[in-house]
């Protein structure tokens, strides 16, 4: 079908189903609104060509170039996609769901506010992609390269990540939940009010981050580096893990409440005004730390060390310190036994 023909049947209203236009050459023209379905598109042209929200309903796809084109808030749906070519393209606020698009280039593409679902991306090139504002679910990315993308406001959700890389990315308000992240590493990136919460991290690399007011809650963290971070005002609460290293980083007004961080190391680091509230620290290492007016009320410290740490107004009220090392403890605040009666008060039977 010439382009021509194609598109004025595509102004005309009409849906086209079934067709066979493999290798078709439709580059630079305008199919704006265009409904496809079960369309045979493999190795079409369709570079610079116009085709924003058109809909792509079980079309054949593979290995058609799409370079440069306009697909704004075009809908693909349970599309073969293998090998396709999305290079400097706009997909903004494009929906792509239960599609294959394996070993796809979409270098430099634009999608901002879109939507892939339920799709396998793996071994694509995503260098310099452009996903602010947008939502991955329940997706593979496998061996994808993201090298530079930008990840602003983006949510990645249940989606498999394994061997992604994304050096020099830029993340900010990005959230990863259920999302498995372990060995990965984070170390030249900038993290900015990243949300982490109940992701798995085992083994995971921040050493060196820049990674403000980013959250980490209820995340498993076990032998992850956090070494040299800079995370003021980070959130840890009811984290996880064994072996995890934070030494000589700055946490000022970090939250680690109720976290299980025994066996850790955090030597050096910047504690000030820490919270560590009924948090288990057991045989943690705090040497050297600046722990002013941090507060550990009901944590467990039993066997940690924490020499040479300033421990100006550091509380301790209720805290299990057996066997711990503490040659500032003199400056700390210990239990208040007032308090501690308050606590312990409970009402009279009957």
């Amino acid at each position: 079908m010439s382009p021509e023909l194609l598109s004025t049947a595509v102004s005309l209203g009409e849906t086209l189903v079934g067709l066979n236009l493999s290798k078709g050459q439709y580059a630079r023209t305008f199919l704006g609104g265009g409904i496809f379905s079960k369309v045979d598109f493999s190795q079409a042209d369709f570079r610079q060509a116009d085709l924003r929200e058109t809909v792509f309903d079980q079309c054949n796809l593979a290995g058609a170039l799409f370079g440069g084109a306009q697909l704004r808030r075009a809908v693909f749906n349970q599309c073969q996609m293998e090998h396709v070519d999305f290079r400097s393209a706009n997909l903004h606020a494009a929906v792509l769901n239960e599609c294959l698009a394996m070993h796809g280039q979409f270098g430099q593409a634009v999608l901002t506010m879109a939507t892939l679902a339920k799709s396998r991306f793996d071994h694509a090139n995503w260098r310099e992609v452009n996903l602010e504002a947008s939502v991955i679910t329940q997706s593979s990315l496998v061996d994808v390269c993201a090298d530079g993308a930008a990840w602003l406001h983006t949510s990645v959700l249940e989606c498999d990540l394994a061997h992604l890389t994304w050096q020099q990315s830029t993340m900010q308000r990005t959230v990863f939940h259920n999302t498995v992240l372990a060995g990965k590493s984070f170390v030249g990136l900038t993290l900015d009010g990243c949300m982490f919460a109940s992701s798995d991290l085992t083994a995971a690399d921040f050493s060196s981050v820049p990674m403000r007011q980013c959250n980490f809650q209820a995340a498993k963290l076990d032998h992850a580096r956090f070494d040299s971070v800079s995370a003021p005002n980070s959130i840890f609460c009811q984290a996880s893990g064994v072996g995890v290293s934070f030494a000589q980083a700055d946490l000022r007004q970090a939250l680690f409440t109720g976290a299980q961080l025994d066996d850790c190391q955090f030597q050096g680091a910047n504690l000030h005004q820490a919270h560590f509230a009924g948090a288990q620290l057991a045989r943690s290492n705090f040497a050297s730390c600046d722990l002013t007016y941090a507060d550990f009320r009901h944590a467990t410290l039993t066997g940690a060390e924490m020499r040479q740490a300033t421990m100006l107004r550091t509380c301790l009220h209720g805290a299990k310190t057996e066997g711990a090392q503490m040659s500032d403890r003199k400056r700390a605040l210990e239990t208040d036994p007032d308090l501690a009666q308050a606590e312990a008060w409970q009402p009279m039977a009957g």
